[in-house]
């Protein structure tokens, strides 16, 4: 799926839901599973015993969801932010690259 296609299904996915939450509530939801993200590779590293091995997969999609549905609170286009990241990071740091200043 493109970042499009999924920032539509997020937009429809929680039209269709009962739960409503603020902007404070979804900004606070991107940092729980961003620090779910981080336990999860502690544990994946070894720096947490007797933990069950976590799925990183499903806990990065969490922090996706979670950061589109932040990004379409304020209508911002992920596919557009990317390009121009993307854009910036090639002139800064990759080989064979121009460089602008």
């Amino acid at each position: 799926m493109r970042l499009k296609e999924l920032q539509t299904w997020t937009k429809n996915a929680w039209k269709k839901s009962d739960k409503k939450v603020t902007e404070k509530d979804e900004l606070l939801f991107l940092f729980e599973e961003i620090g779910e993200v981080a336990e999860a590779i502690r544990i994946e590293n070894g720096f947490k015993k007797n933990k069950t091995k976590p799925d990183l997969e499903d806990e990065f999609g969490n922090v996706l969801l979670s950061l589109i549905t932040l990004a379409n609170r304020y209508n911002v286009d992920l596919e557009k932010g990317m390009k121009k990241t993307i854009k910036r990071i090639e002139e800064r740091y990759i080989k064979g690259q121009r460089r602008t200043k």
